[in-house]
């Protein structure tokens, strides 16, 4: 009973730092694409509201999208590693 608990806690923390991690790795990998489009552009990259091409808000969005959601996965899985189906 009390080594479930602690494996229950250990993974309760585990799933903490993974979240953090992501939130860490979001930030950071938005920092560098946002620098990034800055430098290949010499432009802000586009606001929802900015009277700009649809193509480039949607280039922009697909980028971000991309880039930060790999982030983050790739963060989540390096501390908390995915676990092996059960069979």
């Amino acid at each position: 009973m009390s080594e479930e608990k602690d494996q229950q806690k250990s993974s309760l923390v585990m799933t903490i730092a993974a979240a953090l991690a992501g939130i860490l790795a979001v930030k950071l990998a938005t920092y560098i694409v946002t620098t990034g489009w800055r430098l290949a552009t010499r432009e802000e990259p586009p606001q929802a509201d900015d009277p700009v091409p649809i193509a480039k808000k949607a280039m922009w969005i697909g980028l971000i999208g991309a880039i930060t959601g790999a982030a983050r996965q790739a963060a989540r899985d390096y501390v908390k590693p995915p676990q092996a189906p059960p069979g």
